[in-house]
């Protein structure tokens, strides 16, 4: 069967079928993804790697383009340049921060933007209005950095490798022997366990003697600070400042004794002479008795040997008496200061005496002689009695006060002595015990420790 065809028809068909598949394409490729495209020039630091021709440009994960070109910048080669398409309406502003980053677990890498000041000029528009290529600068990519640091890390791996390495081989030997050394130890305990168990049982008996004993801590700390606070300071300070009174006195009163000190020194030199002389006349006795018969005069000579004895034992009693007043100047020199003073009282006495004496002189004449006479003896009679009571009273005065400079000052200083030595020990005692309580119970510093060596 034979058909007829007109051929321009089906030209001008075939032509119209292929300009509408064009211009499909093209439609496809401006509006199909959304709105026109512009370029955008992204500056990268370093390395892209991962980044290919065609890799997405997301805006806050959306996709708003592609890569489609990758080149390294000629001015910075230090900078890598990816030539993308991006939609004329993204929101890409200056502040607009642009990364490369990697996709999921496939290790795609793409240009990821995110961020911006809403408000400032969009730089695609304004590249646009300008007639020039909008370019981003991208932060520095994580892939690189990830890659540095991991490069860094196993550098750090390696060299802490071989330095555990050379620790190994240092401590080889050292190891070697302290298991050796942890063998010969072992072995030991397991040739002293009864030993250990017997050392074990003791230190449980131990612990449990511990607990015991720390159950009256509290009883006996109490004991010790109702002790400390029995003790009254302010006594002790006043006793002490008592003493120092008596010492500032008797040390005051110690400059008026140098007078006193050399009349002794006299008598001693009084006696001593004495002494040479009773000496010189017992040899005297000596010699003669040696010329005598004895026979004839042995009583006598057993009579005046009895002397001689006596007469040196009165000689050393005289010396002893002459020490002890000596060893008394002090007091002694005291005790005539006194005196003197109380003489010097009477003598101005005794001339008021006289000034009234002539006074009742001087009114003999008068009428009133008889009564002033009266008054006069009385006075005078008063002045006797105080006189007598004076010198009664002289001799007791002086022998207290050569008991008390004999053995009261003795007692004084004893106490003293025995005070301050009580204060320095109880001071010693509250320091000891605040620095170490324990040896208040255990009286020791530390628990006896054992070495474990093998008893034989």
């Amino acid at each position: 069967m034979e058909t007829k065809a007109n051929y321009t028809i089906v030209g001008f068909f075939t032509v119209l079928v292929i300009a509408a598949a064009f211009g499909f394409v093209y439609w496809m490729a401006e509006y199909g993804r959304g709105g026109p495209m512009t370029e955008l020039i992204v500056r990268i630091p370093g390395s892209a790697n991962g980044l290919s021709v065609g890799s997405p440009v997301r805006f806050n994960g959306i996709q708003i383009g592609s890569v489609q070109t990758l080149s390294i910048d000629a001015d910075d080669p230090q900078y890598s340049l990816a030539f993308t398409q991006v939609r004329t309406d993204a929101p890409i502003y200056p502040s607009t921060k642009a990364a490369l980053e990697i996709q999921g677990l496939t290790g795609a890498a793409y240009i990821e933007l995110s961020g911006g000041r809403k408000g400032e000029e969009s730089i695609l528009q304004h590249a646009i209005d300008n007639g020039k290529r909008a370019v981003i600068v991208a932060d520095q990519s994580s892939v690189t950095n990830l890659l540095a640091t991991a490069d860094k890390i196993l550098d750090r791996a390696n060299d802490a490798v071989g330095e555990l390495q050379g620790f190994i081989e240092d401590s080889r030997g050292p190891l070697t022997e302290t298991f050796k050394n942890a063998e010969t130890f072992s072995d030991a305990l397991a040739k002293n366990s009864g030993n250990i168990d017997a050392f074990l049982q003791s230190v449980g008996q131990l612990s449990e003697t511990v607990k015991a004993v720390s159950g009256r801590v509290d009883s006996t700390l109490q004991a010790v600070e109702s002790l400390v606070k029995a003790v009254d300071a302010q006594k002790i300070d006043n006793i002490v400042s008592n003493a120092e009174k008596i010492t500032a006195n008797v040390a005051d009163a110690s400059g008026d004794l140098k007078g006193a000190i050399q009349k002794f020194d006299q008598t001693a030199t009084t006696f001593n002479d004495f002494g040479k002389q009773a000496q010189a006349t017992l040899d005297r006795v000596d010699t003669l008795v040696a010329q005598i018969d004895p026979a004839k005069v042995k009583g006598s000579v057993d009579d005046i040997s009895q002397a001689t004895k006596d007469a040196r034992a009165a000689v050393a009693s005289i010396r002893d008496v002459a020490n002890t007043v000596s060893a008394r100047q002090k007091d002694i020199d005291q005790t005539i200061q006194d005196v003197s003073q109380l003489s010097n009282k009477l003598n101005s006495a005794s001339t008021r005496i006289d000034g009234i004496l002539i006074k009742v002189d001087a009114l003999l004449g008068t009428d009133n002689t008889q009564s002033l006479f009266t008054e006069a003896r009385d006075t005078l009679e008063s002045f006797k009695k105080v006189a007598d009571n004076l010198n009664s009273r002289i001799g007791p005065i002086a022998d207290n006060l050569q008991k008390f400079s004999s053995g009261g000052l003795r007692d004084v200083q004893t106490l003293v002595n025995d005070m301050r030595g009580t204060v320095s020990n109880l001071n010693d005692t509250i320091t000891n015990f605040d620095r170490n309580p324990q040896r208040l119970i255990f009286g020791g510093d530390t628990v006896k420790q054992y070495d474990g060596r093998t008893r034989r």
